[in-house]
């Protein structure tokens, strides 16, 4: 109930609804989701464990790659596919997520 300045009260009004066709206008919301990625390098091999904070679901990936002993030593190189490959995984943990919250556990 709203309660008027002359003290009456009266119910909220809601716009009218669209048309048939016509366009609703938009509802913004805004989210944040945290990823933390942890990497350890160990001679020629680097790993990854990725943490998605996904507004509350929290998702969890391992990675690692490994240098090719005929290559130069290059870490970075190290890194970015460790923590690509752990991206991936968790890109594909999100699809399937959403593919079992839009149709249910039988259309995975």
């Amino acid at each position: 109930m709203i309660v008027r300045s002359d003290g009456a009260t009266a119910a909220p009004t809601r716009p009218p609804a669209a048309a048939a066709g016509e366009e609703q206008p938009a509802v913004r919301t805004t989210k944040d989701w945290q990823l933390s990625l942890h990497l350890v390098e160990e001679r020629d091999t680097t790993r990854v464990h990725a943490v998605l904070d996904a507004g509350g679901a929290v998702l969890h990936s391992d990675a690692s790659a490994r240098r090719n002993p005929l290559d130069d030593p290059a870490p970075a190189v190290g890194d970015e596919f460790a923590v690509g490959r752990a991206l991936i995984d968790l890109g594909h943990q999100l699809l399937r997520a959403g593919t079992r919250h839009a149709t249910g556990p039988a259309e995975e």
